[in-house]
């Protein structure tokens, strides 16, 4: 879903309004998704933002009435597989277990959230590819 261009990484700004619009569904208008940011935003710049969601291909936007309407075309779970895999990429070369020894180290994981991960990763083992 989404066009070549959309693959690329958002700026937290960017990335605030196109969880807004995932949170109501794939489909929100501007003073939904202004409303529903939780900080101030003047309407100039909430339309600046959402134009270029437009253009980098992860909205698309439609009049209603006096009204615009942006639909996602890239899904939020598209956008976080490649996000995920970047960081780990980027940041700890690919490696998964380097990527949950930092968390274990920066002490961002607990016993029980471990104890997850193992049994997620075991029935991924027997599933299978």
């Amino acid at each position: 879903m989404g066009e070549e261009k959309a693959l690329c990484r958002l700026p937290e700004s960017e990335l605030d309004l196109m969880l807004t619009v995932w949170g109501r569904g794939g489909e929100a208008s501007a003073p939904e998704i202004g409303e529903a940011l939780g900080r101030p935003l003047t309407a100039s710049a909430l339309h600046s933002y959402l134009k270029r969601l437009e253009e980098k291909g992860f909205l698309s936007c439609r009049k209603e009435g006096k009204v615009n309407v942006y639909t996602a075309l890239v899904t939020e779970e598209d956008y976080r597989g490649r996000e995920g895999g970047a960081v780990l990429n980027k940041l700890y070369g690919g490696s998964l277990k380097t990527f949950a020894a930092a968390l274990w180290d920066g002490g961002k994981l607990s016993r029980d959230e471990v104890s997850e991960l193992q049994n997620y990763l075991e029935a991924l083992i027997r599933e299978g590819p």
